[in-house]
């Protein structure tokens, strides 16, 4: 048996949050280029199933990483929502709302930004198992051992990592339908306007989620990625099949295009699950942590690019802090997602989703629609819009009532 391969960190998925993770850690300790493993199940640039909206927090985070979008994108600087008690206004004045890229693209541009940085990416390599002890984590994979310090685990929602370490547990998975479909930008609002269309009718129908349109560019042709995401598929799924009644649902937010003809050919669908975050879960446990999909993304609307980029900077403070000497460096990491800044954001989003995907779903959609201002600064925080996910509450109810009060801009 030929002797494993040791690092000082490794991290199972180059995706968002493994590539951040290693971007991150390399920018705070440069010294750490060469001792860093990626390991990756298939190679950039990877097919993802993803609707590839970059929210302003996420491109703050590339800002910081010093890392330039230079990827086909379209910007989106209008957005409207269909409710269950009337339609609302998401625009902020023509700010950029968000930046929709195509997945493969972005990631294998993050993979070279991180093999320029000295991060060894190690492709087509499938984890197996995961063995830790006091002193080093064991990779088991297809392709041999590898040892190291610290995991990483993030590897996407239906993480081996997770799996192997931290077991099964409750299962917090919900489920998007999408697909992409041509159109003529000169005819199409999502073009014409810059806009993006979101849709939540579907609430008052038994899905916990939405359906959305996005402009986007695929090969460099105008397209609309449409799909729709179910915060908790299974309460329906013995029902009738469950990708029947979603893209039911999805035909009917959008009856302009032409998705019921799209509905005979199922290759054109692409299902994926998404792992929504759960404040009772944990993410460090001995010297393996998770980040990304793998530990859980947003509940409400499903987004997870932006979380990557957190967890993955969060993640990177607690592995320096742990190969200094700090032993407490990875209980710091889970304090943080359950205490920070991120994890109350991912916490107040899932009290949301309870409520907006609840059974009282049009009082807080009507109370959604009162106040403009307080939608305003709403958009601005979910956003993460100069870093305004990371402000106390108080001081943005504070701010709220100024506006209302005392008739002073929100910004």
């Amino acid at each position: 048996m030929e002797p494993a391969r040791k690092f000082d960190v490794a991290i199972a998925g180059a995706g968002p949050a493994g590539l951040a993770t290693a971007l991150f850690l390399v920018k705070n300790r440069p010294g750490l280029a060469g001792r860093i493993a990626v390991i990756e199940k298939s190679a950039h640039p990877r097919f993802k199933v993803c609707a590839g909206g970059l929210i302003p927090k996420t491109m703050l985070a590339l800002d910081e990483l010093g890392v330039s979008l230079d990827v086909p994108a379209v910007e989106v600087i209008r957005g409207e929502a269909a409710t269950p008690v009337g339609g609302v206004d998401l625009s902020r004045g023509g700010d950029v709302l968000c930046t929709v890229i195509r997945r493969d693209r972005f990631d294998a541009m993050l993979a070279r930004a991180a093999g320029e940085a000295g991060i060894e990416i190690l492709q087509r390599i499938r984890v197996l198992d995961v063995a830790q002890d006091a002193d080093s984590v064991r990779v088991i994979t297809d392709r041999g051992v590898f040892e190291t310090q610290i995991l990483v685990g993030a590897d996407g929602s239906g993480s081996r990592v997770r799996r192997a370490v931290f077991g099964a547990g409750r299962e917090t998975i919900g489920r998007a339908l999408m697909t992409d479909v041509a159109v003529d930008p000169e005819r199409t609002p999502e073009f014409t306007a810059q806009r993006y269309r979101f849709d939540f009718r579907c609430v008052s129908n038994g899905i916990s989620g939405y359906s959305w349109s996005f402009p986007c560019l695929v090969g460099g042709a105008p397209h609309l990625n449409v799909g729709i995401y179910d915060q908790r598929p299974r309460e329906f799924a013995g029902k009738c099949g469950e990708q029947s009644r979603m893209m039911a649902e999805l035909v009917a937010a959008f009856p302009e295009l032409p998705l019921e003809g799209l509905q005979r050919h199922a290759t054109r669908w692409h299902s994926f699950p998404i792992r929504w975050f759960d404040a009772a879960d944990s993410y460090a446990r001995g010297r393996v942590m998770l980040a990304g999909d793998a530990a859980g993304v947003d509940p409400l609307m499903g987004e997870g690019i932006s979380c990557a980029f957190e967890h993955g900077k969060l993640a990177a403070n607690a592995i320096g802090k742990f190969l200094d000497g700090d032993s407490g460096g990875m209980a710091a990491y889970d304090r943080a997602l359950h205490q920070g800044a991120t994890g109350k954001k991912l916490g107040r989003l899932a009290f949301a989703a309870r409520h907006f995907y609840g059974p009282h779903h049009r009082l807080f959609f009507r109370i959604a629609r009162v106040s403009r201002s307080a939608r305003e600064i709403g958009v601005d925080w979910y956003n993460g819009a100069r870093h305004l996910d990371e402000v106390p509450a108080r001081r943005l109810v504070a701010r709220w009532a100024r506006a209302v009060l005392l008739g002073e801009p929100v910004r």
